[in-house]
């Protein structure tokens, strides 16, 4: 009996012993297997983590770190826009301050030329400017250009105006003095003024009247002599044959009066009458005005444009006429 109970915890012992071999190789086997399914199911939440990162950005619902991650590329995609945006930018700015350079540069050219050459045209004015002394007994009045497209012709003339002008009326030896003037010819294209002055001297027997004018082109600051368009020979020819208009004479003188007048002088005297030697001349060289001469000139344009002549005749017809051929 005892030996029956010791085989059989003997045996009792041995099956427990397998039993615990048995349950350790499968716990074994468990733990591989599970080892590896927890290694497979590591990459496979892996996998499938990736897949769902690529599905979380389509959505727009990212973790902590990719939501930074993606924050931090959007910076570095805008910073490279805002970069290629100001490349594009500056690039644009300067294409378009070079053009703006060019369209000035053009404007700034055309400007200057506009500037350098003036149209001229009829807006300018004459105005009148009196110089008065001696208590009235000395007046003259003036011609001032206003307006006229070349500021430097304008201050020469005006300049030289006021001066004839003031000089011939400031003689000490006057006693009376009276100058007048009056617009002939005025467009864009010339302008030609007669001056007339009255002049008494002290202690002279009567007062003197003479007439003289300026003809000025326009065009290059010049003045024109008119009588040098008319034919001097075939002028005298006319005024001894009597073939000429008066468009001007003192009061109650008529050409039958200057016609007796001329008759009296052989055509050597009535060409000498209508020489235009040692004439006023005022030249323009580059803006730079010269005036050479010391006789007024004798003739001017009239309203048409022709010339008319300034010639001397005895006190009694008035000192001078006007005529035409």
């Amino acid at each position: 009996m005892s030996h029956y109970n010791h085989f059989f915890r003997k045996f009792a012992a041995l099956a427990i012993s397998s039993a615990l071999l048995v349950s350790v190789v499968s716990c074994g086997k468990d733990s591989s297997k599970s080892t590896t399914q927890t290694k497979k199911g590591a990459d496979s939440t892996q996998t499938s983590k990736t897949v769902e990162i690529i599905a979380f950005e389509d959505d727009g619902e990212t973790d902590s770190t990719q939501k930074n991650n993606a924050v931090e590329d959007e910076n570095v995609t805008t910073t490279t826009t805002t970069m290629t945006t100001k490349k594009k930018t500056t690039a644009t700015t300067a294409s378009t301050q070079k053009k703006t350079s060019k369209t000035t540069a053009k404007a700034t050219e055309k400007t200057s030329a506009t500037q350098a050459a003036p149209q001229r045209d009829n807006s300018y004015k004459i105005v009148d400017k009196t110089y008065t002394a001696a208590d009235g007994q000395i007046k003259c009045t003036y011609p001032q250009i206003t307006g006229l497209y070349d500021e430097t012709m304008q201050r020469f003339y005006n300049k030289l105006f006021q001066s004839e002008c003031e000089t011939a009326a400031g003689d000490s030896a006057l006693e009376n003095f009276s100058g007048t003037y009056e617009v002939k010819l005025k467009n864009k294209d010339k302008l030609s003024i007669v001056f007339r002055q009255g002049v008494f001297y002290k202690g002279a027997a009567h007062p003197y009247s003479y007439a003289y004018a300026y003809t000025i082109d326009l065009a290059t600051g010049n003045t024109i002599i008119p009588s040098e368009s008319v034919n001097m020979n075939k002028a005298a020819e006319a005024i001894l044959n009597d073939s000429w208009t008066l468009t001007r004479s003192a009061d109650g003188v008529g050409k039958s009066d200057v016609i007796e007048y001329f008759n009296q002088y052989d055509e050597a005297t009535i060409k000498s009458n209508l020489s235009v030697e040692n004439v006023i001349k005022v030249k323009n060289t580059n803006g730079k005005y010269t005036k050479s001469g010391s006789v007024g000139c004798r003739s001017y344009l009239d309203g048409t444009g022709e010339p008319v002549l300034i010639l001397e005749v005895n006190h009694a017809l008035g000192d001078y006429v006007e005529v035409q051929f």
